[in-house]
């Protein structure tokens, strides 16, 4: 039970990972051309949404970064029915809060680290779409 649940939400997070890579992409390119400003943790703070639909398991929630390097994230899964017969109903879940850390480049790439009950899960990601706010970036948009 405990090794699908570990598969599961290395599953969830894989397709965060893939989400929030995307979004950095763009917003890179849009750091680059103020000049002067870089990244820091502080650029990416607030809720973000997180989406994923990865295999046969389907997620989202909110997942809050506070601006100077930690995390919640708050996930629902939509998990495939355990016994596979003719209308078999899926298992909606919602996961525990967890927390974690994170930590942004001068050049909008990061790392984030989530401790789930089953164990720590790495990912990479890069602020893809920001706003100024005086000399400090604001993602509102990351991809990973």
């Amino acid at each position: 039970m405990s090794i699908k649940i570990t598969q599961i939400i290395r599953n969830l997070f894989n397709g965060l990972v893939a989400v929030l890579a995307i979004v950095g992409i763009c917003a890179t390119q849009s750091a680059m051309a103020q000049g002067d400003v870089t990244f820091t943790n502080a650029s990416l703070q607030g809720n973000y949404a997180y989406i994923n639909n990865s295999g046969d398991v389907a997620s989202l929630g909110p997942i809050t970064f506070d601006g100077n390097g930690r995390l919640s994230v708050d996930i629902v899964v939509n998990l495939p029915c355990t016994t596979a017969t003719l209308n078999c109903p899926r298992v909606i879940n919602d996961l525990p809060r967890v927390n974690g850390t994170y930590s942004v480049e001068k050049d909008g790439t990061g790392v984030a680290t989530i401790a789930f009950s089953t164990g720590a899960l790495t990912y990479n990601f890069m602020i893809s779409r920001t706003e100024k706010e005086g000399r400090t970036l604001l993602a509102t948009q990351i991809f990973s």
